[in-house]
């Protein structure tokens, strides 16, 4: 748990400036005396959720350079009695860090000296560059200390707008305090900063052990997520050997086709889609099989400090149903039964009747007919035997 105190400043300001995302005009400069200018590394920058274990700090706030900038005298004399403030606020909360240079410890530039600063030159007892010790004071606030705690343990910031205000301020005994620059910026408005990225499945299927069968074998996929996220489809075809979890996993670690990659054994689909849908294609897919079942599930990538972290949907399954089969047995009416018997005697007809078989087709001269097209033409085949028209040899 975090109390409120002096913390390492290094540390503090790393883990507060993960909040900035500011270009070099943000900067005001209330009377040209001294110019501050902050740059944020992309790793931040680029970052789509601000996850604090994943910045490649150690516990001293140290590792790669996250946020650098400068402090400069833009006169030719020297400065006096300088000191750093820094503010941090969390829009649903409000201010959450206070931490200024504490007094009788200020610093001083020469003329026109600029010190560049980093999270790995700073400390609590000074800064690199500054020949004068700095200390400070202050640390988190009362709603701070309570922001902290209610993380429970977790290392990733809630989805919120930050914002953060660093000034460089004087206080001499004549003046009382001066502000003479300061840089503030906010994070979590255009740029989407969230503690996780979520998307839910919607059609088709449902969780695995739902039994969803469907009958289009070219269903819409469709899902909810977050707007502008690229995700990987993938469908996998069910193994009487292999649990969905692992088909999908080994589906994964094989690039998809459009990139270079090759579908699989039991692999399906393997697409990357930007938008919230998807209809499984005609082509360039192995196509559904009825009586199948399929495993389909969705993941994405996000940038989160310096690593690439993969989050992925619920498993979902679904059944391609069979074709229904659809009798096409020829209608036995008096004049079929009539035409058949002359066409293949009276015995044979009441043995295969008897023996539970219907007549699906014939063939005439390679032509086939069924259903109720057969019908017609053995009603009009007995007309011609019965007009003599169609003399058939043999007995009955």
């Amino acid at each position: 748990m975090f109390k409120k105190n002096v913390l390492n400043i290094s540390f503090l300001l790393v883990l507060l400036s993960v909040f900035l995302f500011v270009p070099a005009e943000k900067v005001k400069a209330q009377n040209q005396i001294v110019a501050l200018e902050i740059d944020i590394n992309d790793i931040l920058s680029n970052s789509q959720f601000i996850g604090l274990t994943n910045l490649g700090l150690d516990s001293e706030g140290r590792g790669p350079v996250l946020v650098s900038g400068y402090i400069q005298n833009l006169t030719n004399e020297v400065v006096t009695d300088l000191y750093i403030e820094v503010k941090v606020f969390a829009g649903k909360i409000g201010e959450i860090v206070n931490v200024t240079s504490r007094p009788g410890f200020p610093f001083s530039l020469q003329p026109t000296q600029s010190v560049y600063i980093n999270n790995n030159t700073l400390s609590e007892d000074g800064v690199q560059g500054i020949s004068d010790k700095v200390k400070f004071d202050g640390g988190l606030t009362t709603e701070g200390d309570e922001f902290i705690e209610s993380l429970d343990g977790s290392t990733t910031l809630p989805a919120d707008i930050y914002s953060i205000e660093i000034i460089v301020f004087q206080n001499t005994n004549e003046n009382g305090r001066v502000d003479l620059a300061s840089i503030s910026a906010e994070i979590g408005g255009a740029v989407p900063v969230s503690e996780s990225v979520d998307f839910f499945l919607r059609t088709p299927g449902d969780v695995t052990d739902a039994n969803v069968e469907i009958t289009n074998p070219y269903p819409q996929f469709s899902w909810e997520g977050e707007q502008g996220i690229e995700y990987r489809l993938l469908v996998v075809k069910n193994s009487a050997t292999d649990s969905p979890e692992s088909l999908l996993e080994s589906a994964r670690s094989s690039a998809p086709p459009k990139e270079g990659g090759s579908l699989l054994q039991f692999e399906n689909l393997d697409i990357r889609v930007t938008g919230e849908s998807f209809q499984y294609p005609s082509s360039g897919a192995i196509p559904l099989e009825p009586g199948q079942t399929y495993f389909w599930q969705l993941s994405t990538s996000i940038q989160s400090g310096i690593n690439i972290e993969e989050r992925t949907s619920e498993i979902w399954s679904f059944k391609l149903s069979e074709p229904e089969t659809t009798d096409d047995s020829i209608v036995i009416t008096e004049e079929t039964k009539k035409a058949l018997i002359n066409l293949v005697g009276n015995g044979t007809f009441e043995n295969l009747v008897s023996s539970g078989f219907t007549i699906q087709s014939f063939q005439i001269d390679g032509v086939t007919y069924s259903g109720a097209q057969a019908t017609i033409i053995l009603a009009e085949l007995l007309r011609k035997i019965e007009a003599g028209d169609i003399v058939l040899g043999g007995g009955n």
